[in-house]
């Protein structure tokens, strides 16, 4: 019993246990207080169970966890505060979230509303494709992982379980990890290649739920739910919930499709789909349709005079029913009226004709070009499936743009699987379906090199890369999963244009100094800019100290890493960093070294000066000594080292004297 206990230590933060939460077979959860940095926050507690501390596939999965939410920084995802050990036995500090699960909710109310579901699913569906994004699939997704807070904001929890696609998982093949209810037939398959779409399956099971207050299906062992899984289809929402709009049980429907290749591509897709369906709701409700939907002995006085045939209409569409019919007798049944119904079938089916002939080229690609750059590669993807195949100018133009974002979508993948240290302990190395494990090695070594700086190997492996892998087929498109891997090649090329910038860029950054110095402008910049940080880089090899130099290149080295907009920065403080590396044995004589260093340069501006300052014609002497003299203000003022300072003070003295010139 932990409450009443303090963990960790005041420089780190310290958490006081205020109370038990729950208990179960992995540990028990406590809520308790951090203060940390002089503040204060509720957290809960989760501390592995005394019988598990020495169970190592529980070990790991608890570990697991811990580093999965340290990846995860969304508002819709419960926070990871930190973890440690408490005399002996590991724990994990999370945000404490002030509410209370959905299926406690769903217990207390019996079933909500098709709006209120809506509302938790966009938000559920925000935290998935930030976790999926990650390449985390959840795998446990149910209404009791699901918090509400009091002010009614969705928080996924628990992820014990998760698979991150770019780790080796912890179960073996063919194993089927979560809840039975809840798991899409893949995983009741034991698939060992589950995708983000097994957590949308899980989605639509709980959003049925949520719904109708009972689950899709309900079996007596948990074999017989993996086969009703895999096999039976659902009743349909609708059939349960007459009153539901058509699109609502659609939706639900299309996320427990039983191929994963059926369902939406992605949660963000989902929630489009959820936002589309509320407009059109929205869209159908006009001002007396409260009135046409009510029952007849709840209708206020008058309210009978104010519904009209649109206000019907408009609820029977949102229901999803079929109009009646009205029984006309055969002998009322004219000539004219089987002609007037002929004519309106004709326009019925000529309509629907209209609505469903394909979109223009034109129009299709107007929805490609106005796509925001998350949304390219779907939107892209998708005018290919239906014009592919069409001589319009606009096909080359759309595999263009697809090109684009698809190879982003692949550098995003590889970059968050090769972790984001050079000393990665996660590392897929093996090849997954779909991967020659060759061409896979030299993406990795690639990787490998230009993190080291050693850009000619890196070519070297992208080239491989490039010649190993066939040019991407567009007829395969309409399968985005499995078109995922050969865009490899276009990875490669990409990467080998980038690798070649880098001299240029190099070269780019030395005239911007250059023409500074001619000048006399050195622009402050934001510091957070990688040019900024690449040309004070410059200015102190220029200046002759490359190990301070390298302290600058290895800054930015850190700070590029893994950011895709910044790599080619990240490439050419690779090269530099491994260009200027000083010998660590030597620290103390660098320190000596760099001090004799501005000494030096202080003294050669004091003397040049001394011959330029009355000398009318030296143009170039006065510019000199006053560049020297930014160089040490600007390039020594973080120094520590008393003679140094000692320096940038006369510097700035003699700085003043040479403005005046």
């Amino acid at each position: 019993m932990l409450v009443g206990q303090t963990l960790g230590n005041p420089a780190k933060g310290e958490i006081y246990i205020e109370k038990e939460l729950g208990s179960g077979a992995m540990g028990t959860v406590y809520r308790g207080r951090l203060t940390a940095n002089g503040k204060t926050r509720p957290v809960a507690l989760k501390v592995v169970s005394l019988g598990l501390v020495g169970n190592e596939s529980a070990m790991k999965r608890f570990d697991r966890e811990s580093a999965i939410l340290q990846q995860l920084r969304h508002p819709h995802i419960v926070r990871l505060y930190g973890t440690g050990r408490f005399r002996g036995t590991p724990y994990i500090a999370m945000e404490y979230v002030d509410g209370e699960p959905l299926d406690r909710v769903l217990t207390r109310r019996t079933r909500l509303g098709w709006e209120e579901v809506f509302t938790y699913a966009k938000q559920l569906c925000d935290a998935l494709q930030h976790a999926h994004d990650k390449g985390i699939i959840h795998r446990d997704l149910k209404p009791s992982n699901l918090m509400i807070t009091t002010s009614g904001v969705l928080k996924l929890t628990d992820f014990g379980i998760a698979k991150d696609t770019d780790v080796t998982a912890l179960t073996g093949a063919n194993s089927t990890i979560g809840t039975a209810a809840y798991m899409s037939p893949e995983q009741c398959r034991g698939s060992r290649d589950l995708s983000a779409k097994s957590d949308l399956y899980s989605l639509g099971v709980v959003m049925y739920e949520l719904i109708t207050g009972k689950k899709p299906f309900y079996a007596e062992t948990t074999m017989d739910m993996f086969l009703k899984h895999v096999n039976e289809k659902p009743v349909r929402i609708g059939r349960l919930m007459p009153d539901l709009p058509v699109w609502v049980d659609n939706l639900i429907m299309h996320l427990l499709e039983k191929s994963p290749d059926t369902r939406p591509y992605d949660a963000a897709t989902v929630k489009r789909m959820i936002e589309g369906i509320e407009e059109k709701v929205q869209g159908l409700r006009s001002a007396g349709l409260d009135v046409a939907t009510a029952r007849k002995v709840d209708r206020k006085p008058g309210d009978s005079e104010t519904v009209t045939n649109e206000d019907r209409e408009a609820a029977r569409i949102i229901k999803g029913k079929r109009k009646k019919k009205k029984t006309v007798p055969l002998l009322q049944q004219t000539w004219v009226k089987a002609i007037g119904l002929g004519l309106v079938l004709a326009g019925l089916i000529g309509a629907g004709v209209w609505l469903m002939w394909p979109e223009s080229p034109e129009r299709a690609f107007a929805a490609v070009k106005a796509a925001p750059e998350e949304g390219k590669r779907e939107t892209a993807a998708n005018f290919l499936k239906q014009h592919g195949g069409a001589s319009h100018p606009t096909v080359d133009e759309a595999k263009a743009i697809f090109r684009t974002a698809q190879t982003r979508y692949i550098e995003n993948t590889l970059l968050n699987r090769a972790g984001k240290g050079e000393d990665a302990k996660v590392r897929v190395r093996a090849a997954q379906e779909g991967e020659n494990e060759a061409v896979m090695k030299n993406i990795w070594d690639a990787i490998d090199s230009e993190r080291a700086g050693k850009l000619a190997d890196a070519k070297r492996h992208w080239q491989f890369v490039r010649d190993n892998v066939p040019e991407p087929d567009f007829t395969q498109i309409h399968d985005l999963d499995n078109f995922r891997y050969s865009p490899n090649r276009w990875v490669a090329e990409k990467r080998l244009t980038d690798l070649g910038a880098v001299p240029g860029l190099y070269r780019q950054v030395q005239m911007k100094v250059d023409d500074a110095r001619t000048n006399e402008e050195f622009p402050a910049g934001n510091p957070s800019d990688p040019e900024v940080k690449a040309v004070r880089a410059v200015r102190l090899e220029l200046f002759g100290d490359p190990a301070k130099a390298n302290g600058v290149w290895d800054g930015l080295h850190a700070d590029t890493l893994a950011e895709l907009p910044q790599l080619r920065w990240f490439l050419l403080a690779a090269d530099r960093r491994a260009a200027t590396r000083p010998d660590k044995e030597k620290a103390t004589e660098l320190t000596a070294a760099r001090t004799e260093l501005v000494r030096a340069k202080l003294r050669a501006a004091g003397e040049r000066w001394a011959t330029a300052k009355d000398d009318k014609t030296d143009r170039t002497g006065p510019r000199e000594v006053r560049n020297t003299c930014r160089d040490l203000i600007d390039l020594y003022d973080d120094e520590k080292d008393d003679a140094i300072k000692t320096a940038v003070a006369d510097a700035k003295k003699l700085l003043t004297e040479a403005e005046k010139r």
